[in-house]
């Protein structure tokens, strides 16, 4: 009897050993956990492209050519006269005088007897007058030649129409006197006419047209 209760209890400690060796996890499992539960480190946006080994980074944007300032094609007339100036204005009442150095013509209006027409020659000095008084005024600018006020109405009325060619550049203007009063710009055209026809009209060609008839009402 004596001898038989210590070897049950070394067969109870043994299974209660047993026991706890099945139930508590092994190290190997641990370390196998602890590996698959750590959340995986996000990847880098900033790494280089994977298929061209370039840097991904967005390039700067070409100028938009819609905003892209540009140097306005008005300006200053060239100080020296260019070698193919030219003008012709027609003026007066229905614009039938003219001053063409285009073609080297000037016609007079004879009113009932139509037009004459002679010759014009103007020497290199008076073309330089012209056009250092034509840069005066500065054509290369945006001219006003419609008066804002159109209070009247006038009939017969003078009128001017210029075509004036600068470096291969023609341009024309045309202005009214039909509401009776002009603009500044137009004002300094029609001086610049009235002073031109002054010169015109002391060329012998000129002096030999014969003299208008009749009027306009």
């Amino acid at each position: 009897m004596r001898l038989l209760l210590p070897v049950t209890s070394l067969l109870l400690l043994l299974v209660l050993t047993g026991c706890a060796e099945n139930n508590s996890p092994s190290a190997e499992q641990g370390e196998a956990n602890a590996v698959s539960n750590t959340p995986a480190a996000p990847q880098s946006s900033s790494l280089p492209n994977a298929t061209t080994g370039s840097d991904t980074s967005t390039a700067p944007n070409a100028p938009d050519s819609s905003t892209t300032s540009h140097t306005s094609v008005t300006g200053q007339m060239p100080e020296t006269m260019p070698a193919d100036f030219a003008f012709s204005v027609r003026f007066g009442i229905t614009g039938k005088n003219e001053i063409n150095t285009f073609n080297g013509t000037v016609t007079k209006d004879l009113v009932v007897k139509g037009t004459a027409q002679a010759e014009l020659v103007l020497t290199d000095s008076e073309m330089a007058d012209i056009y250092a008084r034509l840069r005066t005024i500065n054509i290369y600018r945006e001219l006003k030649l419609e008066p804002d006020m159109k209070n009247c109405a006038k009939t017969p009325f003078g009128e001017e129409h210029w075509q004036i060619r600068l470096d291969g550049e023609e341009r024309s203007f045309y202005w009214d006197e039909e509401n009776c009063e002009i603009t500044a710009d137009a004002e300094q055209l029609k001086e610049l006419r009235s002073y031109i026809f002054e010169l015109v009209k002391s060329k012998p060609a000129y002096l030999e047209l014969p003299e208008a008839v009749g009027g306009y009402d």
